[in-house]
């Protein structure tokens, strides 16, 4: 039911107008019809204000990010193009359908923005309403839906009506209750009618009503149909979006604006064409009349033939006559009558007809136009033959005065080939009375002329002109008319906008049909490259998912040379970073939990023997009891030992935390390496009596003076020295070597001790780690030392290494300060 609900009329205003105004635009001359006769003129232009409105509402729709009168404007404009149309095409002719449909759609479109903030669409409620009312109106009033389009629907309107209100209250009731089941029954069986009356309007050939019913049967049959709308979002409905805009729009405006101008120039071209038809209709016509009467007028004029009629030679005469119906070729009879009207001599190709001819019109005009050439209108014979007659009069002297007709059918006439287009009409009527003389089409003859009954015969008073009009059947056609000079003739020559614009209008459709098959292949086409890079997509994003995660395989397969495909390899490059760190940070904490636990450890053991020893003093003095001296000596001497212990715990704390901090800093002076060397190993002697003889020193005899840090590289050569004693068994010797080599001054301190494993010797400088052997064979520390001395080294620009055989086989320990610093002593 959320589905229905959601359901948004706008989407039913945006598929009309696209349809609607495309065939606008593309194919106007079908709506050449009277219904259309409004907006006709202006056609194109609603056609456009349908089209981008419906583009821009549909823009929005597609781009929610775009600014919100974006919508709004493409809203106004598809209200402003239907309101138009309603107003001119369903109100002034008075189309129920129309009518009804518009006026819903206006209202509720202009409703449902209030409605959307509840997260309502008024689509439901439209199709609803438009139910509802076709039902009664169909019911009540059929004869207005026979008369617009729905004359196939005739003899079942009423039922058809009936099955509307039915389905109509069976969706309202299913809105109103909330009944998702009885809402898409009743949507289904809407469908099946509109889609009837769709059929039906195109065998009248109503495109708008075709496009209205047809958008209303897929509305109904989706909303019927579907259960889950699409979602919106994703890589895949971006490439879809842009390529459909990328494709249909461009071919629409183009073949639009080719349209247009192939519309114009055929308009042009027709217009051209049918003055040209009328001037050669004309020109011929008058050729005609002008030689029938040039040769009349020679023939009563030669005095042969005048003398011939005054002596009153019948065989004279017919022979003249003879001529003049034979081998002239333009008279279809001719004939002589007196001035009583009286045959003097009858026609030959009448079978000799003859009588009194007085009461005929064309007689009564000679006898009053004096010697003038006069051109009858048309009448029957006493054949039933339709005939025009060109009368002339004769002087015969003495006042006696005869006449010669000649006579031009209008049968014969009809058989002459129109000199217009075959898709042309042609009409020749008398001005005098109207009456039709000619007629390509049905061959009618001395009957009103149709065209009189189209336009009137005020707008064929001019000797020439060009109009637009509609025919019988509602069509609108171009009318071109001329006047036949020297004849009271009119020419006219009509062409449907329908049949004339036939090629533009496939071009158009060619156009409309190129254009959705290019978007329906760019949109496969973006399906296919979205579904590629969707998935492409969908594995970094599984790779992102676990990114982090221990024990679980986060590269993703790079597929291609494309940006995706840097990106992924990227992405791997950036996994692999995060494992190293995250192993490194691992390590780290190790190494951390095992510096708290050896700190502890470390700190605990000089702070035990410190208060037992502070205990002890204690309660020797509250017992008055005074100890020797030398045991005074001996308990103050250890208690200075545990001090000394604690201040280098703290000292190499202090100085990793410097360290840590970029505070490490040297203060160089000029100093004697060697003197520095002989101070430090005799102090540890004096410090460990138990290692006297053990620690050799080799020294050069000059001193090697430079400019260093005298306190640190005491330091240095202590925590080495130190080091090889702690980590050496007793009795094991431990040897001190200073010396010049290579321009620089090079310090080994070398031990017979534990060694140190391989895999250990890369991380030996690190700080808070330590050997595996060394955390085995306990000898006290943190691990700080080396990363100390290292750290002191490379601040003197030098550099240390260590080097060992393996566990068991001792370690040297080897330093190199630069040369240029003895130099600049020096």
């Amino acid at each position: 039911m959320e589905l229905l609900e959601r359901a948004r009329i706008e989407w039913f205003a945006v598929a009309m107008g696209l349809v609607v105004g495309t065939s606008m635009v593309f194919v106007p001359y079908e709506f050449g019809s009277v219904l259309f006769q409004y907006i006709y003129p202006h056609i194109r232009l609603l056609g456009s204000l349908f089209l981008v409105g419906a583009a821009l509402m549909l823009v929005a729709r597609m781009y929610p990010a775009w600014p919100a009168f974006v919508g709004w404007v493409g809203r106004a404009f598809v209200l402003a193009a239907v309101a138009v149309y309603w107003w001119a095409v369903c109100v002034l002719p008075v189309s129920l359908t129309g009518t009804v449909v518009y006026l819903f759609l206006m209202a509720l479109l202009v409703m449902e923005p209030r409605t959307l903030r509840r997260g309502r669409g008024l689509l439901p409620v439209f199709l609803s309403c438009v139910a509802l009312c076709f039902g009664p109106l169909m019911l009540w009033a059929p004869q207005d839906f026979v008369r617009f389009a729905l004359a196939s629907l005739g003899p079942y309107l009423r039922w058809v009506g009936f099955l509307f209100l039915l389905k109509g209250t069976l969706l309202a009731v299913g809105l109103w209750r909330r009944k998702p089941v009885q809402c898409r029954l009743a949507l289904g069986g809407l469908a099946l009618l509109f889609l009837h009356m769709t059929l039906a309007v195109v065998s009248r050939r109503s495109w708008s009503g075709m496009s209205v019913y047809a958008v209303l049967t897929v509305v109904c049959a989706l909303l019927a149909g579907v259960r889950r709308w699409p979602v919106l979002a994703g890589v895949r409905w971006r490439l879809f979006r842009g390529m459909a805009l990328a494709s249909v729009l461009p071919i629409m405006g183009v073949g639009a604006m080719a349209s247009y101008l192939a519309q114009k120039a055929l308009e042009a071209e027709l217009h051209d064409k049918a003055r040209q038809a009328v001037a050669a209709e004309t020109a011929w016509l008058a050729q005609t009349a002008a030689m029938a009467s040039s040769m009349l007028r020679v023939y009563s004029q030669g005095p042969g033939f005048v003398a011939l009629v005054r002596a009153g030679n019948r065989e004279g005469m017919r022979e003249r006559l003879a001529l003049l119906e034979g081998q002239s070729g333009l008279f279809d009879a001719a004939w002589l009558l007196d001035d009583t009207g009286d045959t003097l001599m009858p026609s030959v190709r009448l079978n000799w007809v003859s009588g009194n001819f007085a009461y005929r019109a064309y007689f009564h005009d000679a006898m009053r136009g004096g010697a003038q050439v006069l051109l009858s209108r048309p009448f029957l014979s006493h054949a039933n033959l339709p005939f025009v007659v060109v009368t002339v009069p004769m002087d015969l002297g003495a006042g006696r005065r005869a006449f010669l007709v000649g006579a031009l059918s209008l049968k014969r006439m009809e058989l002459q080939p129109a000199l217009a287009s075959p898709g042309y009409h042609v009409e020749l009527f008398d001005r005098r009375d109207g009456t039709l003389l000619r007629e390509t089409d049905r061959g009618d003859v001395l009957t009103r002329a149709p065209v009189l009954d189209l336009i009137g015969a005020e707008a064929l008073a001019r000797p020439e002109g060009l109009v637009e009009a509609f025919d019988g059947t509602g069509r609108r056609m171009v009318v071109a008319h001329a006047q036949v000079e020297g004849t009271p003739w009119t020419v006219v020559v009509t062409a449907g906008l329908r049949e004339a614009f036939a090629p533009v209008t496939r071009m158009g459709g060619w156009v409309v049909a190129i254009a959705l098959l290019a978007g329906a292949v760019s949109l496969l086409l973006s399906q296919w490259v979205g579904r590629d890079v969707a998935v492409r997509l969908e594995s970094l994003r599984d790779g992102f998912a676990v990114l982090g995660t221990p024990s679980v395989e986060q590269r993703v397969q790079a597929r291609g040379d494309d940006e995706i495909a840097q990106l992924t390899a990227g992405f791997n490059e950036m996994a692999a970073r995060i494992d190293r760190t995250q192993k490194e940070l691992r390590e780290a904490i190790a190494i951390r939990d095992q510096f708290l636990s050896m700190a502890s450890h470390e700190l605990r053991t000089p702070l035990t023997p410190l208060k037992a020893t502070l205990e002890l003093l204690i309660r020797q003095l509250s017992s008055g009891r005074e100890a020797s001296p030398e045991r005074q000596r001996d308990t103050i001497a250890r208690l200075n030992r545990q001090v000394d212990r604690l201040t280098r715990l703290i000292g190499d704390m202090l100085d990793v935390s410097r360290l840590q901090s970029g505070r490490f800093t040297l203060t160089v002076a000029p100093m004697d390496l060697v003197a520095l060397a002989r101070e430090v190993v005799e102090r540890i002697q004096v410090t460990r009596p138990e290692r006297q003889g053990l620690l050799s020193l080799e020294v050069p005899d000059a001193p090697l003076v430079g400019r260093w840090d005298e306190q640190r590289l005491d330091q240095l050569l202590t925590n080495l020295v130190e080091n090889a004693l702690r980590y050496s068994p007793p009795g094991t010797p431990v040897a001190v070597r200073v010396r010049e080599e290579d321009g620089q001054v090079r310090v080994d301190v070398e031990d017979r001790g534990i060694g140190i494993p391989a895999e250990s010797l890369s991380q030996l400088f690190t700080p808070f780690f330590r050997a595996r052997n060394a955390a085995e064979h306990y000898a006290g520390g943190l691990g700080l030392g080396l990363a100390i001395c290292r750290e002191i080294v490379e601040r003197h620009g030098g550099r240390i290494e260590a080097r060992s055989e393996g566990p068991g086989q001792g370690t040297c320990f080897t330093v190199w300060l630069p040369r240029s610093a003895v130099a600049e002593a020096a």
